[in-house]
């Protein structure tokens, strides 16, 4: 930018033929020269030589600096002049004054069926005759950017839902889509395919794209699932009503529309996971082979309607099928689903990708076909477009065959190719650079917005208003600042209350080593709204599952000598690598994907530890909550003063409690989920029917009937009073009509 126009043409490339192998645009990055560029501008990437290509063949066509022309050799010394000096663009899919329609009618035109096969896949291959970048669809940034320690963590959905706010959603959604963004438009090598985690073992690519595998818009139907930290509770208007707000936020988008509000691409896309009814990872068993037998009642009245909203009104660009089948049929194998209700009767027209190797799964765990070519007959047929994974993808391998004998057409083929295209136009991605705002690397780039002060303000913001005072008895919170002032007159007592990784949740969905800037614990709040003296900071217990409490004694001891003790309870997210990242027999509050809790009481001798604060003081005990589902808290409940839950904050968390506990905020979250008192209150993990029959209270605020819980859905106490009153309806309507309901506050 900012440089004279200049383009030169250079000899024709030698060679400018599809290939019909997987290869991906890798480049080697050289040490750059002086005033050599550390990225390119557009979906252009960084050659070793120091110059910009779209994929492979162009490298080492232009000088260091310059940008290589798609479908010819015109080298541009800016990306302004792209649309002027870049020949042989008119009627291509490169044209941005065609339609959507004619465009991908271009491709579907002159990409063999071959090609588009290898499409169908995570880390899609260049193909170098249409200059079509290679790309990674993957992208787990659910609550921030994935792929990089340069980018906010926000809080995790659990406390997003805690807020009741689709409008703290949206400005959520719309941080995480700039920071994906703007962390795509630096990367040096644009697939995404050099940027990634460890967070399985093995380094995969995963969080430096625009495509993002995020939210997760499942509903909590038992407090035991271990994903409950992800989503946004147990109601399914109150999620759609989120979801809309963070996915219209991540992509730039109103409502109904597929545009961003200019008119202008797409600044992300979204998706709407998992499809459909899934929420189980190991209880009563494996996800991978589960079958989620339910009526059609609790499906339309409980699963589609948060999954309709995420299609036809936040128009998401994606949606990912789950790993579990449905009365039967493999969610990724379901024509009644996928083609049925989410293309017919919705209308979706963007892409469907399956869970991680969850079509894989056809074969291997569901055991629902035999064969990979089997699993891609009736996964493309029932309107699958793309395989999900980490790179191993037999059944787009085995699509090959399953074409040649005629199980599936070249039209099912181009369909899911299509869709597939489709997104990456309305991204912007084959428009010239220089007309996408998003692209605008002096406006969107990490520097300007990621883990920015203003981001990480609206990160303490969220935690903040996500916040819910569950108990608060004889007004002890607000604590005053200027009652501690003597050393030690506060006691701090947890193994979490100076753990970052706590505030994060599990570490599959944010960076693993955690983020550029840090996070404030718990201990750090505090000692940022005190100081570092006053605060007596002892575990209690060795971990949080605490099966050890070798410190007991000493917390209590503390207790009795302070003014006040906060105590950290709740549950944890298990390993930093590998996978699972947790194991055993669920009941040690571990939670994460792939692992069930089969309890829900307070891990180990959580209990135990509150009862020996409460023996050695009479002073406040504020009991502070840090878990996904819901825990049940036995005698806890009786023995602390005061009781908030935090959720999973993200990487503000402790700064936003000192908020609360200090009155600097008054808190305004609701649980958007059930407080059951034990777990013999719950049905099997098995039971989808969500009505109470006769082996089962039901589930959720809105059907169970058993002992009454310890919290109710929608509960939340402030520091003012307030009570709801005169509630009523303005009078009789005839079914689906509109209702007007009035409340005094």
């Amino acid at each position: 930018p900012g440089q004279t126009a200049a383009f030169r043409r250079l000899p024709p490339l030698l060679s400018n033929q599809m290939t019909l192998k997987r290869t991906l645009l890798v480049v080697a990055l050289a040490a750059p020269a002086t005033g050599a560029l550390d990225y390119c501008g557009g979906e252009y990437s960084l050659c070793d030589d120091g110059s910009c290509a779209l994929t492979n063949s162009s490298c080492g066509v232009c000088a260091a600096g310059e940008y290589a022309c798609p479908l010819t050799t015109t080298c541009l010394s800016s990306l302004d002049d792209y649309a002027t000096n870049c020949d042989g663009l008119t009627g291509t899919h490169l044209d941005w004054t065609m339609s959507e329609d004619d465009r991908l009618a271009y491709l579907n035109s002159v990409v063999d069926v071959s090609d588009m096969i290898l499409q169908l896949v995570n880390d899609a291959p260049q193909i170098d005759s249409i200059a079509l970048p290679a790309y990674n669809w993957l992208n787990d940034n659910e609550h921030g950017v994935k792929g990089t320690a340069n980018a906010t963590v926000y809080p995790m959905g659990v406390g997003m839902g805690a807020s009741f706010s689709k409008d703290l959603a949206y400005e959520v959604g719309q941080a995480i889509g700039i920071e994906s963004r703007s962390t795509h438009n630096a990367q040096a090598d644009k697939s995404g395919n050099s940027c990634g985690s460890t967070s399985t073992g093995e380094i995969v690519a995963n969080g430096c794209g625009i495509t993002l595998y995020a939210p997760n818009i499942n509903l909590v139907r038992d407090p035991r699932w271990g994903r409950a930290e992800e989503v946004y509770g147990e109601d399914p208007h109150l999620t759609a009503e989120l979801a809309v707000g963070m996915i219209t936020g991540m992509q730039g988008n109103e409502e109904g529309e597929i545009t961003a509000k200019d008119g202008q691409p797409l600044m992300s896309g979204a998706s709407c996971k998992h499809f459909a009814v899934y929420q189980n990872e190991d209880q009563p068993e494996a996800r991978t082979s589960l079958d989620a037998n339910v009526t059609a009642r609790d499906l339309w009245e409980t699963y589609m309607p948060v999954m309709k909203a995420c299609v036809t009104r936040a128009k998401a660009t994606h949606v990912m099928c789950s790993y579990n089948a449905v009365n039967g049929k493999p969610t990724c194998a379901h024509p009644e689903l996928l083609n049925g209700i989410l293309r017919d009767a919705w209308g979706f027209d963007g892409f469907v990708v399956s869970d991680y190797d969850a079509w894989v799964n056809l074969v291997t765990t569901h055991h629902y076909v035999d064969t990979y070519g089997e699993a891609a007959t009736v996964g493309l047929n029932a309107g699958m477009d793309q395989e999900g994974g980490f790179g191993t993808y037999s059944v787009i391998d085995a699509m090959p065959e399953a074409l040649a004998v005629g199980n599936i057409t070249e039209q099912a083929i181009t369909n899911a190719f299509t869709r597939l295209m489709r997104i990456r136009l309305r991204l912007g991605m084959f428009d010239p650079p220089a007309q996408v705002d998003a692209m605008d690397n002096t406006k969107f780039n990490p520097d300007l917005q990621c883990e920015t002060e203003e981001k990480l303000e609206l990160a303490r913001k969220a935690a903040r208003e996500g916040v819910v005072l569950l108990k608060n008895e004889d007004s002890t919170l607000p604590l005053s600042k200027t009652d501690f002032t003597s050393t030690s007159s506060l006691a701090l007592v947890g193994p979490q209350s100076d753990d970052w990784r706590v505030l994060l949740g599990a570490v599959n969905y944010a960076f693993e080593d955690g983020p550029s800037k840090g996070c404030k614990t718990v201990l750090d709040g505090l000692t940022d709204a005190l100081s570092s003296d006053v605060i007596n900071q002892i575990d209690g217990c060795d971990t949080v599952a605490c099966d050890e409490a070798s410190t007991m004694t000493e917390a209590a001891a503390a207790a009795a000598d302070a003014d006040a003790t906060v105590v950290i309870l709740g549950n944890w997210w298990g390993t930093t690598t590998g996978w699972p990242l947790c194991s055993g027999d669920g009941t040690d509050g571990c939670e994460s994907e792939s692992h069930d809790r089969t309890v829900i009481e307070l891990p180990g001798q959580q209990v135990e530890l509150v009862q020996a604060l409460r023996d050695a003081t009479t002073n406040p005990l504020v009991c502070v909550l840090i878990h996904g589902g819901a825990v049940a808290l036995g005698d806890a409940n009786d023995a602390c003063d005061a009781i908030v839950d935090l959720w999973v904050p993200g990487q503000m968390g402790g700064t936003a409690l000192a908020d609360i506990l200090f009155g600097d905020a008054s808190p305004a979250g609701r649980s958007p989920i059930t407080f059951y008192g034990a777990t013999t209150d719950l049905p099997a993990m098995a039971e989808f029917n969500e009505y109470p029959h006769e082996s089962s209270n039901g589930t959720t605020y809105r059907y169970y009937e058993g002992a009454a819980p310890t919290y109710k859905f929608g509960h939340g106490l402030s520091y003012t009073t307030f009570a709801y009153s005169d509630l009523a309806l303005s009078g009789t309507k005839a079914p689906c009509d509109d209702l007007t309901v009035t409340v005094t506050v």
